[in-house]
């Protein structure tokens, strides 16, 4: 193993993953906005979104509650259920209110006027929000030691799940815009922390060992197909309200 691959580590994979990530749902933004450029740009507001809602809001938040209740803030079978039940919660109910702050500006907001271009929106803003978490995690990955001086080919494992993560965001994303756009925000908000806590049954349950990591992939194809439906139905109803 090469000196440049220890140092290197997951960042080339990272790189990758960012590139491929970014032509294909960012092409999909294009395609179902009527090959529009204009509302690619709602994939750079989303990119910035991930790192501040876990470093300044999630990891403070759980921490505080562990350290008051002198437990540790991680996933594991000794822990109390009712506060692994708050751990699991903090990412679908945080994540999914930060998702689409960018609504609070009025040009954005203008922009939202049926729902083709709420999904346009939407789909854009949780896909730079996963490219967002995927630069986050790949810096995290990069301080763990036991993965420090990996080559950077090992890592296509994240290289598959970022990348359809992106879409899965996407999609939730997508689901409360289309909310705001048919005046019913705090509703679809809620159906999607549900959508979010679905899709993170299956890295839960591989954390406390109760699946193996296939039973695992298993889980996130079900959820990838689930949001596919999602976001079909979602395509279809703003192609009829638009003819």
């Amino acid at each position: 193993m090469g000196t440049g691959e220890i140092i290197l580590g997951i960042y080339p994979m990272a790189a990758l993953t960012l590139i491929i990530s970014s032509l294909i749902w960012g092409g999909l933004v294009f395609l179902i906005s009527g090959r529009s450029k204009r509302y690619l740009w709602a994939i750079a507001l989303g990119i910035p979104l991930s790192p501040p809602i876990n470093i300044l809001v999630k990891g403070p938040l759980a921490y505080l509650v562990a350290g008051v209740l002198g437990l540790k803030p991680v996933f594991t079978s000794s822990q109390p259920v009712w506060f692994l039940a708050f751990l699991f919660m903090l990412a679908p109910a945080l994540e999914e209110a930060v998702k689409p702050l960018p609504l609070a500006l009025r040009k954005i907001r203008i922009n939202i006027r049926d729902p083709s271009s709420a999904l346009s929106i939407g789909l854009g803003l949780g896909v730079g929000f996963g490219l967002g978490e995927a630069a986050y995690l790949a810096f995290g990955i990069s301080q763990t030691p036991q993965y420090v001086g990996l080559p950077w080919y090992v890592f296509t494992g994240y290289l598959y799940e970022r990348t359809i993560v992106c879409f899965i965001h996407g999609v939730m994303t997508a689901v409360v815009v289309t909310g705001y756009q048919n005046g019913r925000l705090l509703k679809y908000y809620f159906v999607d922390i549900f959508i979010h806590s679905l899709v993170n049954i299956g890295a839960v349950l591989f954390s406390l060992g109760y699946i193996s990591g296939p039973g695992a992939l298993i889980l996130l194809i079900a959820s990838t197909l689930l949001c596919g439906v999602i976001f079909e139905l979602l395509r279809r109803r703003s192609n009829a309200q638009t003819v």
